[in-house]
């Protein structure tokens, strides 16, 4: 199942850029899209993996020594949200290791409303 998470980091963009670099070069298996912009207090940062277990193993072997080297966590300590992902459109050509197919939608889909006459 695909996994996601967004990240609240009080840092600085360059900071960001020197860490990112080389957490993400070469791309980590799993790794599907990162994405990451300036907040007023320090980055926002949403990445998406091709499953949980893509990223616990990312963490555990890149993510977690690179804090070490840099002296621990951020302060104040960045929060952090997880998302199982039930809905994700890849463009052409993109594909994700989930071999399930994406199932339909629950109900039909609704058609447009015309105005009714008087």
């Amino acid at each position: 199942m695909v996994y996601a998470f967004v990240q609240d980091v009080a840092t600085s963009w360059e900071q960001y850029e020197r860490v990112a670099y080389g957490l993400t070069h070469p791309t980590p298996p799993g790794l599907i899209l990162p994405l990451a912009g300036q907040t007023d207090e320090g980055v926002r940062i949403i990445v998406v993996w091709d499953c949980e277990q893509a990223w616990q193993r990312f963490q555990a072997e890149r993510l977690q020594p690179s804090i070490a080297a840099l002296g621990g966590p951020a302060v104040p300590e960045p929060t952090f949200r997880d998302l199982h992902v039930t809905h994700l459109v890849l463009g052409p050509g993109q594909r994700i290791s989930d071999p399930r197919p994406s199932s339909p939608p629950t109900q039909e889909p609704v058609a447009p409303r015309t105005p009714s006459e008087p």
